[in-house]
């Protein structure tokens, strides 16, 4: 039953971040979202940042698998990168909260370093996701250079963002071959890549 109480606790808070960012999530909110009591929290939680923060793993396991089952049966090459792509930029309640969630944490990390290891673990393995689904399409990056997983990280990022916290006309499609076309140096993105991701832009509204 633990382990049970302790993702419903992880989802409660996840969907408090979303609507109220970490500074304005608390102990009392998480509970009441969950259906639980606040001493129920302390007896999984050493504290409210060990809370806040087992939330943004949960978040981040959660994403992940969904990408992994997203690309795991799709063969390496342009295919398997829109897959992920794709999935990343769905317009699914649980993608805008994943969104909102790691928005608030990379302002948070600003000021908490401890937010900023965990962040660091979690982006280690979404790296490892990101090379699965270019192999094959980029050459290894040379000694020095910013590797590819992190420019895609940056290009996705800046334009999902952009698209769900202001009111710039960006949809998942074109974010999706603009990170595609950049990437491979101008690659045919627009024609090769199948027309399924979801609009972004649309989940601005809720947020």
């Amino acid at each position: 039953m633990g382990p049970i109480r302790r993702e419903q606790i992880c989802r409660a808070a996840a969907a408090v971040i979303a609507r109220e960012g970490f500074a304005g999530t608390t102990m009392r909110m998480v509970a009441e979202e969950g259906g639980v009591s606040t001493g129920m929290l302390n007896h999984y939680f050493a504290n409210r940042r060990d809370l806040l923060t087992q939330a943004l793993v949960h978040v981040s396991e959660r994403t992940q698998n969904r990408f992994r089952e997203a690309i795991e049966q799709t063969p390496p090459g342009i295919e398997r990168l829109t897959a992920l792509l794709d999935s990343a930029l769905m317009e699914d309640e649980q993608m805008i909260e994943t969104w909102r969630v790691w928005i608030n944490a990379y302002g948070e990390a600003v000021r908490l370093p401890a937010l900023r290891h965990t962040i660091e673990a979690r982006l280690t393995s979404w790296h490892e996701l990101i090379d699965t689904a270019l192999e094959g399409l980029l050459p290894p990056s040379p000694p020095g250079a910013i590797p590819a997983a992190w420019r895609f990280d940056a290009l996705l990022n800046g334009l999902a963002i952009q698209a769900l916290t202001s009111e710039a006309a960006l949809d998942g499609r074109q974010i999706r071959d603009e990170v595609i076309a950049t990437l491979l140096g101008g690659a045919d993105a627009h024609g090769g890549a199948p027309a399924s991701a979801s609009r972004v832009a649309s989940g601005a509204s809720r947020l």
